[in-house]
């Protein structure tokens, strides 16, 4: 059985964990204790169909879960950040019930080591800074090359616990009376009270949210019958005891749902959450979901006559687009494994993706009640083309959902077949997992072995040495592939933020129309008005009023049209930050670049160059390499917009008012939209620039922890050669096993 030569392997392994590379070996035990998990799983009788929904942040997961399993109600709330986003079962039940499970202390421990180093740092920033805004204004010289102290730049992990952190304070939560508990909450009536009892757990502003690990939903909805939902949190869990939670369960699904917006359907960061999550798990059922086709058909719209030529051509486009991307990653994939690993294959087969419009799907089934923000997008798109509205029926075609049921039926129809298969798929894929883990051990030994058996530990570090200096003199070419970027993400910012600068000029201009309507106006004249039996009032007048209707021009300023034209940009803003950084830079292409240069230091041809030296050390050094992208929430500006006016049309001064307050909200939005863009421009650049400062001291020193190695080993040659030996005679023998 494999979880028995798992155990096994790393039993025989660990006896030489002094030797032997640290993480591979983490690995091997992390695969031995999930394996048993995943496996008593697949064993369950009468057990659900289990399916993971995957995806980056703002990708839609909750709108597609919404829409998928609970006709586009609401159901899962969003969270307030990524960071609050934790992991959800989703099952059924006839009595609505929920488990909520909060972090254990030592997780949360670790949250407030994180958090306290930001603060302090934070805090030493802000002395230096005030320091120095001190000394500036008191008018006091500064010494030359005296400049402002640089802002610190802090893992993801950190930024997440700070924020986790400063959400408890700011809620004056006793976190001590939570922590390693569970929350339950049951005898509920109705999936909606359920749900309305669990706002402070998993609401945008829920007290609790902070400190929530993961919720299980059991649910009164027939579709839930036969299947279990996981709703994973976004991209690349920054806290690390939840990511691993998340792997966890995700290894025990049986079927993934990958969401991918459709105008950047598996970018590198996509790629990299399918890597994390689903490797060698045994998952053989990927569903590929392009989310927000929405969003793509208004960008695209215009390159289209209407809207029946738009549809099929832009699904075709994008299906082209998604073989393009997932070709490249395969041949990218194949040349790094030697052959397409399982889990490019699993990709190809899932390919075309299934392009989705959550929020069509609402807009169909909801009529006339529409929220602000649906009525919104209702209303751009009929803005599309000339004469041209969308029906429900047009918006459910849109929405494709249609083809995603008809995917989950065939997954149901196939449950047995998949659920019989999964146990031989995870041993499978527990195989080619150890496989790959007892490869990267025997090139790790072969080379220490290499070095131990060519030469004294004199040559090595002679050889070492000559290495690092070959690698700082090389350092210009190693900092041009950085320069290259700096200036590849300086220059795709600053034309992005040009863009939405030029945009704002139209946004700023409010049109007066003009327009005609009925006038009621009075008129008065006097008549006689004599008593027939008075004659002191023969000579009488009375004064007569009549109303009469004139159609009159008048000339008016639509506010409605103003704060839509301020909802647009907000919301197109926001998609081209995003879309512009993650684009700014390919982070794959950056380490091959920076492979390169490092390679062509050296002369490979060279008989008396051993490539292994340098080879080994600089891929473990290149894969370190992490930049991040903006990822822009501007949705608080949208409702600021809303309430600035509360009439639909103004006329005379205050159309002159509307423009000047129109005039004013761009230069608001502006403003912090250029700051947050040089922020996170900053924090990309700043995050390239440690990657620089770091990466050949890096390289360096693994090549420093070679000859360390070494000197240990001429200690006693014959007995480390005997035991490198052993170990790769052990590998070839356990892979041998494995392979039959």
């Amino acid at each position: 059985m494999i979880e028995n030569e798992i155990k096994r392997v790393y039993s025989k392994y660990e006896t030489y964990a002094k030797v032997l590379n640290d993480k591979t070996l983490a690995d091997i035990r992390l695969l031995r204790d999930t394996l048993e998990t995943d496996i008593a799983n697949a064993k369950k009788e009468n057990r659900v169909l289990r399916i993971g929904v995957v995806g980056q942040i703002k990708r839609g997961k909750s709108s597609f879960l919404n829409s998928l399993l609970f006709d586009g109600k609401s159901v899962l709330p969003k969270a307030a950040t990524p960071m609050t986003a934790a992991l959800t079962n989703i099952s059924y039940s006839k009595q609505p019930s929920a488990t909520i499970e909060f972090y254990s202390k030592k997780e949360w421990h670790k949250v407030l080591e994180k958090a306290y180093e930001v603060e302090q740092e934070e805090k030493v920033y802000n002395d230096k800074l005030n320091e120095f805004r001190l000394s500036k204004e008191s008018g006091r010289k500064l010494q030359k090359g005296v400049r402002p102290p640089k802002k610190p730049i802090y893992s993801e992990e950190s930024k997440a616990c700070f924020e986790l952190y400063q959400m408890v304070l700011s809620s004056g939560l006793n976190v001590d009376e939570y922590l390693d508990t569970k929350y339950f909450v049951d005898g509920e009536n109705s999936n909606e009270m359920l749900i309305a009892d669990l706002t402070p757990f998993v609401g945008a502003q829920g007290k609790f949210a902070p400190i929530v690990k993961s919720s299980s939903l059991a649910l009164n909805l027939s579709g839930l019958k036969d299947i279990e939902v996981v709703d994973t949190p976004g991209m690349n869990d920054p806290i690390v005891s939840r990511g691993r939670r998340t792997q966890e369960i995700l290894g025990q699904c049986d079927v993934i749902f990958l969401l991918s917006y459709c105008g950047q359907f598996l970018d590198s960061q996509d790629m990299s959450l399918l890597a994390q999550s689903i490797p060698n798990k045994g998952i053989e059922e990927i569903i590929l979901i392009g989310s927000l086709f929405d969003s793509a058909l208004l960008d695209e719209y215009s390159n289209y006559d209407s809207i029946q030529q738009a549809l099929p051509s832009l699904t075709a486009s994008l299906s082209d687009q998604a073989q393009s991307e997932v070709n490249a990653v395969c041949r990218q994939d194949e040349l790094n494994n030697g052959g397409q690993s399982h889990l490019m294959q699993t990709l190809q087969n899932a390919l075309p993706p299934i392009f989705i419009s959550s929020r069509c799907y609402d807009l169909a089934r909801k009529g006339d009640d529409l929220s602000e923000e649906e009525q919104h997008t209702l209303n751009r798109m009929n803005q599309m083309f000339d004469g041209f509205t969308f029906t429900p029926q047009i918006l459910e075609a849109v929405a494709n959902f249609k083809k995603v049921h008809s995917k989950l039926h065939s997954v149901r129809e196939k449950k047995d077949k998949i659920m019989s298969e999964r146990l031989d798929n995870i041993t499978k894929g527990a195989e080619r997992d150890l496989l790959h883990k007892l490869t990267v051990i025997a090139d790790d030994i072969a080379n220490k072995r290499n070095n131990l058996e060519k030469g004294d530990l004199v040559e090595a570090q002679k050889k070492q040495e000559e290495l690092a200096k070959r690698i700082s003199a090389g350092k210009s070419q190693v900092s041009m592939v950085f320069d290259k970027y700096r200036v590849q993400i300086e220059k795709t910012l600053h034309k992005v933020e040009q863009g939405i600068k030029q945009d704002s000029l139209s946004v700023k201009r409010v049109n007066s129309h003009t327009g005609r309507r009925e006038e009621a106006y009075t008129t008065s004249r006097e008549v006689y008005d004599p008593e027939l039996f008075s004659p002191s009032t023969w000579f009488s007048k009375k004064t007569v009023s009549s109303t009469s209707y004139r159609t009159v021009n008048y000339t008016y300023a639509n506010v409605q049209d103003a704060v839509q034209k301020l909802e647009d940009f907000v919301v197109e803003t926001s998609d081209r930050l995003y879309q512009s950084s993650a684009q700014a830079i390919n982070i794959n292409q950056f380490r091959e670049d920076i492979k390169q240069a490092v390679k062509s230091l050296f002369d490979f041809s060279d008989p008396d160059f051993d490539p292994e030296m340098i080879l080994l050390p600089l891929s473990n050094s290149v894969d370190r390499i992490t930049i991040p992208t903006i990822s822009l929430d501007l949705d608080h500006h949208i409702n600021s917009i809303r309430q600035q006016f509360s009439v639909n049309e103004v006329e005379g001064d205050e159309i002159e008012k509307l423009r000047e307050e129109q005039v004013r909200v761009v230069g608001v939005l502006l403003t912090e939209i250029t700051q947050e863009v040089n922020r996170c421009g900053s924090d990309m650049l700043g995050r390239i620039s440690n990657e620089e400062q770091e990466f050949l001291p890096s390289l360096i020193g693994d090549l420093q922890s070679n000859v360390e190695q070494l000197s240990i080993d001429l200690e006693n040659k014959e007995h480390a050669l005997k035991e490198y030996s052993d170990i790769i005679e052990m590998i070839e023998e356990d892979k041998r096993k494995l392979s039959c």
